[in-house]
């Protein structure tokens, strides 16, 4: 009996009824002997392959043919063929759409998605060239099946037969299997590529940086473990690289920044470094692992060369960048196995630098105490805010026109159980590190409106609320959303409301900051650049800031009195902030000569321990409720001549008194440097006379200090002769005005201290006239 019969199951039965012989066709023959093929196919080509070469071998048909679409979807490109019709190499599937009969079976089962049959090619001269490439080999019917991957249509099996009418129904039946089959086949060698392909990434990803091309940590353990066995004993050095300022470059410059510095990172290391095994541990951390015939002396001065060139100036996104490097060295074995090892030398290089000269160091027992510690503070901080530890405390800010309370600095404080109030250097850096600072954040912001709400609704005085805002939480959560329902929840008006920013802020996207800040104040919230001056220059962008206020850092408040570096700074910008439209905070004040000078350069509000530390929310509103406010030294107002002496010896200072009694003068007197710069900061002194051998500084030094805090004060140096060169070259800088010898003639000082207080007075003149001209010309109907 001969049949095509492919199902299992009927052949059993034909047999049980007493047929003695099922011939199986070719047809099934190639279908069973594909279908090993499929199972055994490890490669889609050889699956392609294999296929074909069956088809024609099984004795089934003439000629087997598979292609697959390409890119453009213009032509079906032959990969696989067995048996003859060579010209097939490729078949445009715009083909498929030409009128019949000269419509090419295989363009057409690509492009509508559907077997076709073509039972009788025919053997016409001016037939398509499909027809005479089959008739040419005496073929006379084709099938073409659509392969699918995925489900959509990749390619075509095309199968032409030697008889007419071959393809009936049964045949067509299993050749869509077949086809059905291979898609089947394509489907699942496809997912192991892709599985293939996934396991080799997260391989590589387990053992090198993607960004660099270098070792990861996994990899630089195992390179340890092979070099330890290898090394007879020996130690081997492992230098372990932080970059300590690297996450504060990305949060500025981004990604892209970070991979440009990382690679120039590298490059480095290679160069000085060229037999060492470098090694990326994290994003901020390198690690390079030395000769193990190198001493520890050899060992720290490598260190001490990796840091040299690491700690120069890097370019990105067209600007030099400092990283900071920090270098930890430890031994391997001596200090652990290769994971310990590693793991010391990043204790050693965690352990933050007393001074620049511990910025290369071993490892020593017991550094891991530290590390525990931060683990267990991280573990305390997660919990913080759920179980409601955080408190805030409030800072006064004082306008200096009043005295009065006018804003308010929310700062956080960690109330944290069975150790007490955290100090906020301790936990902040942390909150920043690990991202809690977005939700920590919010809560400060939330809590802070509502404190200001709750005050005024109590009938206390309305005072603006400051809250800062970190770059990571402009990075990580949506602004402008937080405020909007902050000040929802809370109810405050947003002009109670104050955002301060700080200049490294700016630089992270500057253009969305600003747009930000600009919805912001529209809305009606107010914005404060903070820490003025410590960060990266903002100067191009202040102009276009949407900010009320400058904060001026109490790192340059702190020796305003006598460090003229400082005090240059604070009046510059205090006169570019004027010009800008813009008021001035400064915060930091402690002293009472802060103040006045503060006060003298016309700065608005002051904020710091002078008035208030920072008070816990009860106690603030305590100053509100009792009107609290700052009481103003008189002088800077008074009109008189106030003259300054200054020298060591208390029967000196008493003998110029007694020779000024009969003088018009109102005299401060003092013995030390440190107490004269007070002095100058809160009084309106117009003359100074200091002797030349103070213990502290020269007396030539200090009046060339005082011309730079206070250009107005004359100064006078008493001085003996032997001392007359140094004096003879500050008068020729023109640190002082005149000098007067000890012992002094009672007239001559008289004369000369009138005579100095003239010329003071003609300055004041001056200054008030150029004031009153720049008044007028920037008056109505000005030029």
């Amino acid at each position: 009996m001969v049949t095509a019969i492919d199902d299992e199951a009927s052949r059993s039965r034909l047999t049980a009824a007493g047929v003695a012989e099922v011939i199986v066709k070719p047809l099934d023959r190639w279908h069973l002997k594909s279908c090993l093929g499929i199972v055994r196919a490890e490669e889609v080509y050889a699956l392609y392959a294999d296929v074909c070469r069956i088809a024609v071998e099984s004795g089934a048909f003439g000629f087997a043919w598979i292609g697959l679409l390409g890119p453009s979807g213009e032509w079906v490109q032959m990969v696989a063929r067995a048996g003859a019709a060579a010209q097939l190499e490729r078949v445009a599937v715009r083909d498929g759409l030409a009128p019949e009969p000269d419509r090419c079976p295989i363009a057409t089962a690509v492009s509508e998605h559907q077997t076709v049959i073509v039972n009788d090619v025919g053997e016409a001269a001016d037939a398509a060239f499909w027809r005479q490439a089959l008739a040419a080999v005496h073929l006379k019917s084709i099938g073409a099946f659509p392969v699918r991957m995925e489900g959509e249509v990749v390619g075509v099996l095309a199968v032409a037969a030697g008889e007419a009418g071959y393809f009936k129904e049964v045949e067509t039946d299993l050749l869509e299997e077949v086809a059905g089959d291979i898609s089947f086949a394509l489907d699942v060698l496809r997912r192991e590529e892709k599985r293939a392909a996934a396991e080799a990434r997260i391989q590589y990803l387990a053992y090198y940086d993607t960004h660099t091309g270098l070792p990861g940590r996994q990899l630089l353990i195992e390179h340890l473990a092979t070099a330890v066995g290898e090394a007879s004993g020996s130690d081997l050095p492992v230098l372990l690289i932080r970059l300590r300022r690297y996450h504060s470059v990305l949060q500025v410059l981004g990604q892209a920044a970070g991979v440009a510095l990382a690679r120039t990172i590298v490059a480095r290391l290679e160069s000085l470094l060229p037999t060492a095994f470098v090694a990326r541990v994290s994003e901020s951390e390198f690690a390079c692992v030395l000769d193990t015939t190198v001493g520890l002396d050899v060992v720290e001065e490598t260190a001490w060369r990796v840091h040299g060139v690491l700690a120069q100036a890097m370019a990105a996104e067209g600007r030099e960048v400092f990283l900071d490097p920090f270098i930890g060295i430890a031994l391997c074995p001596r200090d652990g196995g290769p994971d310990e090892a590693v793991k010391a030398a990043l204790l050693a290089a965690a352990k933050e630098p007393q001074d620049p000269g511990s910025a290369c160091r071993f490892y020593l027992a017991g550094m891991d105490s530290g590390s525990r510690e931060r683990l267990d503070l991280e573990a305390a901080l997660r919990r913080a805010l759920e179980r409601r530890e955080f408190v805030l405390h409030f800072q006064p800010q004082v306008a200096l026109a009043t005295g009065a309370i006018v804003g308010a600095e929310a700062l956080i404080r960690w109330q944290r159980p069975e150790v007490g109030l955290v100090p906020p250097k301790d936990f902040i850096p942390l909150l920043e590190e690990t991202g809690l600072i977005v939700p920590v954040g919010e809560w400060v912001l939330q809590e802070a409106c509502r404190y200001a709400k709750h005050w005024q609704g109590e009938g206390l005085p309305g005072v603006r609320m400051a809250v800062n805002f970190s770059s990571r939480q402009f990075q990580e959560s949506d602004v402008t959303a937080q405020v909007q329902r902050a000040l929802a929840m809370s109810g405050l008006e947003p002009r109670w409301l104050e955002l301060e920013i700080t200049e490294s802020l700016v630089l992270l996207d500057a253009e969305a900051v600003i747009r930000t800040l600009s919805e912001l104040r529209g809305s009606g919230v107010s914005h404060a650049l903070d820490d003025f001056g410590t960060g990266y220059s903002s100067l191009a962008y202040l102009q276009r800031l949407p900010v009320a206020r400058i904060k001026i850092d109490y790192s340059f408040v702190a020796n305003i009195t006598s460090n003229p570096n400082d005090a240059a700074i604070v009046r510059a910008v205090v006169g570019m902030a004027h010009n800008l439209g813009l008021s001035v905070i400064a915060e930091g004040v402690e002293t009472e000569g802060q103040l006045g000078y503060l006060r003298g350069l016309q700065c608005e509000e002051i904020q710091g321990f002078y008035f208030s530390r920072p008070l816990p929310a009860e106690a603030f509103a305590d100053l509100l409720r009792n009107n609290s406010v700052l009481t103003m030294p008189a002088d800077h107002d008074r009109v008189e001549r106030v003259l300054l002496l200054v020298d060591d010896e208390p029967n000196i200072l008493s003998a110029l008194r007694r020779t000024l009694r009969r003088a018009a003068f109102r005299v401060l007197a003092t013995t030390s440097v440190k107490e004269a710069f007070e002095l100058l900061a809160t009084h309106p002194v117009g003359v100074i006379v200091c002797d030349q051998r103070m213990p502290e500084m020269p007396g030539t030094e200090f009046l060339r200090r005082a011309k730079e805090l206070h250009p107005a004060a004359v100064r006078i140096v008493l001085s003996g002769y032997s001392e007359l060169n140094s004096v003879i070259d500050a008068v020729n800088r023109g640190a002082i005005y005149k000098f007067l010898p000890k012992p002094w003639d009672e007239e001559v000082l008289l004369a000369a201290l009138n005579d100095a207080f003239r010329l003071h007075e003609i300055e004041q003149d001056n200054q008030k006239l150029t004031r009153r001209v720049k008044e007028l010309l920037a008056g109505p109907g000005a030029g």
